[in-house]
């Protein structure tokens, strides 16, 4: 039986390598070369913050109507605290990020921000230059709102 195997083994090792076809080197070899792509697309975002003109008078209001209105519903509270944040306004401080592009659009665009009074003043700015809205986020810290646009435009 061990000759049987032996045999078997040493028959089929020159098949088995033959399998294996070296490659051939040619000079005409073909290489593939990574070459940085430039993307067709430019992303920036708006970063809005609110910033309300008497942030302690707004909590200490929304204090006493929570306390006040124990019986009133949740929607009818949040309307009232909404018509209250409103009728104080707020002031809005706008920065455009456009990464490392600095090309005459990007300066032009930012030196104009410090004009903006809102976030739909912003994007509406920026989408008559061609830029698209992708997404937003919207964050609440300690009174502040903090407003991100994403856009994009193709280049």
């Amino acid at each position: 039986m061990k000759k049987i195997v032996l045999m078997l083994l040493v028959t089929m090792v020159p098949f088995l390598t033959m399998a294996q076809k070296r490659s051939k080197k040619e000079k005409n070899t073909k290489i593939e070369k990574v070459v940085r792509s430039n993307s067709g697309i430019k992303y920036m975002i708006i970063k809005g913050v609110e910033i309300p003109k008497n942030s302690r008078r707004i909590n200490e209001d929304e204090r006493m109507l929570s306390e006040e209105n124990q019986g009133m519903n949740e929607e009818e509270l949040l309307y009232l605290k909404m018509k209250m944040r409103k009728e104080l306004k707020s002031i809005f401080i706008i920065t455009l990020d456009f990464g490392k592009q600095n090309t005459n659009e990007s300066k032009e665009l930012i030196d104009q921000s410090l004009y903006y009074s809102s976030m739909a003043e912003a994007a509406n700015a920026v989408a008559e230059r061609g830029w698209e809205f992708v997404s937003a986020n919207v964050v609440y810290n300690n009174g502040n709102t903090t407003h991100y646009y994403y856009m994009k435009k193709n280049k």
